[in-house]
């Protein structure tokens, strides 16, 4: 499908477009979408099987979830520097190392929003620095076992703290040294 034209339906922290497309058989598609910057998510590994993670108020879901720590992409800002600088910001931690797993779309039927995955390992405790207006953040270490009770259980809710822990705790063993394992 083309897209054919773009009208802005509402500007302001996100920016709402409704865009028209037409189809290769000539019809037409209205369909609205949200814009987005994109945002970084980081897996911050502290010794070869525990990873830090925050719990916060998220105002969607109107509750405090357990998540991976993450951040909104600022005008031309790289994905890595975005993803170091939230691990500062939201943990007090800054890595030695920080390597991208994945990129992923988390909801491109509405939203074009994409999540850049980082690992970040060789961490070491700065303190944190916190934006104004993220509240009360508790930072959590879990480690692998406890991890897979959580996600079994339920209680991680958050789609892109979701995806980024299984594809760990799938793919760890073929991470080698960047988690402190042998590579098996």
């Amino acid at each position: 499908m083309k897209r054919t034209k773009r009208e802005l339906v509402h500007k302001d922290f996100l920016t709402v477009v409704r865009n028209t497309y037409e189809a290769e058989d000539g019809r037409i598609v209205v369909r609205e979408m949200v814009e987005h910057p994109g945002a970084a998510v980081v897996v911050p590994m502290v010794g070869k099987d525990e990873v830090l993670l925050v719990e916060q108020f998220r105002p969607g879901p109107n509750k405090p979830l357990l998540e991976l720590p993450a951040g909104l992409l600022e005008a031309n800002e790289d994905p890595r520097d975005c993803a170091a600088r939230e691990l500062e910001e939201e943990t007090g931690y800054r890595a030695e190392k920080v390597e991208h797993l994945f990129s992923a779309y988390s909801s491109p039927g509405i939203l074009q929003e994409q999540f850049h995955i980082f690992l970040a390992t060789g961490l070491q405790h700065v303190g944190a620095q916190r934006d104004e207006d993220e509240g009360i953040i508790d930072v959590r270490k879990l480690n692998f076992r406890e991890l897979r009770i959580q996600l079994r259980s339920g209680n991680i809710k958050d789609m892109k703290t979701l995806g980024a822990l299984s594809y760990i705790l799938v793919f760890k063993p073929y991470l080698g040294a960047e988690v402190g394992g042998e590579g098996h």
